[in-house]
């Protein structure tokens, strides 16, 4: 019978896996202890629709790897945001963010409610320290002008990337928070066809460090999104002790939402007053998110799900860290299920 990692190739316009994007990034995670010591086991966090991606698939499975999944990409492993693979017979094990996990996932193997936005170090996303980083490129203050803001959404500019950010229901929501209540709003990476909005300022991409310290100057990040299954920077607002406002309908992030981190909203009809009301909580999401998660409890959890699997992981393994894939080698002697 043939492998299921040894399936043939199927390209990314395929009736079921047409909206499939394959420029979303490496679809492979490797899984290291906490030094990076090599361990056998990778995530597979979205579709693999290139032949690039297949081919390493196949190096990864001759090296001895197993292979678990992990939803970070829209609504994978569920069509129609995945090919044709059987993802249930290549994963031994779900990392998930859904609420129902039965509507997305295989049917088979043990489950985890984690994602890979529980891994942000707060030690490294850090509200002093990222002001202080962006004072270089100021020119008033430690934050530039341009980007000095009480709300922060961060957008898309490439289609994968509006679907998943949900920029329609962002321009409408944003506009009428505006309108309604003086707040100066900045839209980071908006799209580039994006109509201007009164009182909400567009701005492109910006590096990583700068994004971090608009957004710790704000007194909101505002996520719209609904087919985002780990906004990174959901966590990254969260360590940088600002509140969240975020779609009662996310795929992913839900589980940060909470008195001590932010709000739900549920339209266009209530995020004014719901973007009003979390800009003055003055809660401590900071505190919280670095008591529930962050690398050490994050992998922590992963490791005892794996352990379940594989007795073969070192004694003295606390948690494992995840990291993208660079065709490193899976280390030698480990046998494949």
């Amino acid at each position: 019978m043939t492998s299921p990692v040894l399936l043939s190739w199927h390209r990314a316009d395929s009736s079921e896996g047409r909206r499939v994007n394959p420029a979303a990034g490496t679809p492979f995670l490797r899984v290291t202890g906490p030094g990076g010591e090599g361990l056998p086991w990778v995530l597979v966090r979205a579709p693999i629709v290139t032949r690039a991606h297949h081919l390493r698939l196949a190096e990864l499975a001759r090296s001895g790897a197993r292979f678990a999944g992990a939803t970070s990409y829209l609504g994978f492993p569920a069509a129609p945001w995945r090919d044709e693979r059987d993802y249930g017979l290549l994963c031994e094990a779900w990392l998930h963010c859904f609420r129902d996990p039965d509507r997305f996932l295989p049917p088979t193997g043990p489950r985890l409610l984690a994602s890979e936005s529980d891994f942000t170090d707060p030690l490294r996303v850090d509200p002093a320290r990222v002001t202080e980083a962006a004072g270089a490129a100021g020119v008033d203050g430690p934050l530039p002008s341009r980007l000095a803001a009480d709300v922060v959404h961060v957008a898309g500019r490439e289609p994968w990337r509006q679907q998943a950010k949900n920029w329609p229901l962002a321009a409408r929501c944003l506009r009428r928070v505006a309108r309604e209540t003086g707040l100066r709003i900045l839209v980071v990476d908006a799209p580039a066809d994006a109509e201007p909005i009164p009182g909400v300022r567009l701005v492109g991409p910006l590096p990583w460090r700068q994004l971090l310290a608009a957004i710790a100057g704000a007194r909101a990040l505002f996520v719209p999104a609904v087919l985002d299954a780990s906004p990174r920077v959901l966590a990254e607002a969260l360590c940088l002790d600002v509140p969240v406002v975020v779609n009662r309908k996310i795929l992913g992030g839900w589980q940060y939402v909470n008195p001590f981190t932010g709000l739900f909203f549920d339209g266009e009809d209530d995020a004014v007053q719901t973007v009003r009301a979390a800009c003055g909580a003055g809660q401590r999401p900071r505190a919280w998110f670095g008591a529930h998660h962050g690398p050490a409890r994050a992998g922590a959890r992963v490791l005892r799900l794996l352990r379940t699997l594989d007795d073969s992981l070192p004694d003295h393994l606390t948690h494992v860290l995840l990291t993208p894939d660079r065709s490193a080698p899976v280390p030698p002697g480990t046998a494949t299920r």
